[in-house]
């Protein structure tokens, strides 16, 4: 397993999908080397909305569907199944009332990767945003984790 440090969190990668806090780590690398050793052209295309979220925000269920054009439950179970947790922050989607909702790693994961990011103020998310879409996903993943491109 391919192992990165994003803030709070380990995130693992063994080929096909990321994992936050693995159980194991087989080779260490910093955050950009790991970014462009995943494959993203398989990725659902809806999940890519998620770049559109910057990094200090945090966009809802329902603003999310309205984007993609199905429900905010819909908007759930895509977020759940996501293969690339924190490279596509869905941490950054949270409920219409503004609490956080679930998340793969756990609410404590995602409250410290939302902390991390400064998206938090007084422990609620504190600057809402629609998701936008990105032309240039590789640029959308760096700029999204906080990466400089060169």
């Amino acid at each position: 397993m391919l192992c990165t440090r994003y803030g709070p969190v380990v995130v693992g990668w063994d080929g096909v999908r990321a994992r936050v806090a693995p159980a194991t780590c087989g080779r260490w690398v910093d955050l950009k080397a790991f970014v462009h050793s995943i494959e993203l052209d398989n990725v659902d295309r809806r999940l890519l909305h998620l770049l559109g979220v910057p990094r200090g925000s945090v966009t809802t269920y329902k603003l999310y569907a309205e984007v993609v054009g199905t429900s905010p439950r819909h908007v759930g179970r895509l977020m759940a199944s996501n293969p690339l947790p924190v490279v596509l922050p869905c941490h950054r989607v949270v409920k219409s009332d503004l609490s956080l909702g679930g998340y793969t790693g756990g609410v404590e994961i995602k409250r410290a990767l939302l902390t991390y990011e400064g998206a938090l103020c007084g422990g609620k998310p504190c600057r809402l945003v629609k998701p936008s879409p990105v032309s240039d996903v590789y640029s959308a993943v760096l700029q999204s984790l906080g990466i400089h491109k060169y």
